[in-house]
């Protein structure tokens, strides 16, 4: 049976600026997307613009998956399923280590702080239920 545990893999993984969301599309297919995180000891932090479709296929069908980038060489595959909501009353601003980790790139994809807040407004909590990698 596989578990999510906080293994040293995952540990040095949540410092990664990107993790591939995955979910699943009204007709069943699977709708990777790569976006921005934050890890607060037990679960995924995520922001979205309210109207994208990742926020639609959440409402119909919470089941997610989370998989960062794997070396050049192929190794270090890390993959951590989990359930998704989405959480009331955050922003980008106020998620504990957002700013921190991403504020700097903020410029480069056209952004301030406020832009930010404004555009991606709607977040989404995911609860790891187990993980694999190698």
């Amino acid at each position: 049976m596989v578990t999510f545990e906080q293994t040293a893999q995952f540990r040095r993984r949540i410092a990664d600026t990107i993790v591939w969301l995955t979910t699943v599309t009204s007709t069943g297919k699977p709708a990777p997307k790569p976006v921005w995180f934050v890890f607060d000891g037990e679960s995924f932090l995520i922001f979205s613009e309210p109207g994208a479709l990742k926020m639609k296929h959440i409402d119909a069908n919470p089941n997610v998956a989370l998989h960062f980038n794997i070396a050049p060489d192929g190794e270090d595959v890390l993959v951590v399923s989990g359930t998704a909501e989405v959480v009331p009353d955050v922003l980008p601003s106020t998620a504990p280590g957002y700013l921190d980790k991403y504020e700097a790139h903020y410029p480069r994809i056209g952004h301030d702080r406020d832009s930010v807040d404004a555009t991606y407004s709607a977040a989404i909590r995911v609860t790891p239920t187990r993980s694999w990698g190698f």
